[in-house]
């Protein structure tokens, strides 16, 4: 069965769209908090069945657990930079362009 890929004539005009600052806002912030609780709760949940499997103390467990949250806080900030980047993107009319892996690459003044 084939499946016909229905496109627009023309791409909308970017007032004729619904976006406004807040609603950026709150897509944004709800990308960076699921980024935050997927990449959180996978990091504990990793390092608790490693510590448990191996034996490893508590104490030794809390500092890896201590040291994986910086990875933690480094995906959750570079999300909500791309986020609200790419909410500026589509309410200016654009398409988005893809993703830069540097911290403060979104977060500069342009």
């Amino acid at each position: 069965m084939e499946q016909e890929i229905i496109k627009p004539d023309a791409t909308p005009r970017a007032g004729s769209q619904g976006f406004s600052p807040v609603g950026s806002l709150m897509a944004a912030f709800g990308a960076t908090l699921l980024m935050a609780c997927f990449t959180g709760s996978a990091m504990v949940a990793s390092v608790w069945a490693f510590a448990k499997l191996l034996g490893v103390p508590d104490i030794a467990m809390y500092v890896v657990m201590a040291v994986g949250l910086v990875p933690v806080v480094w995906v959750t900030v570079w999300t909500a930079g791309r986020a609200w980047h790419v909410e500026r993107l589509l309410a200016s009319g654009l398409d988005i362009d893809a993703p830069v892996f540097s911290m403060s690459y979104y977060f500069k003044k342009r």
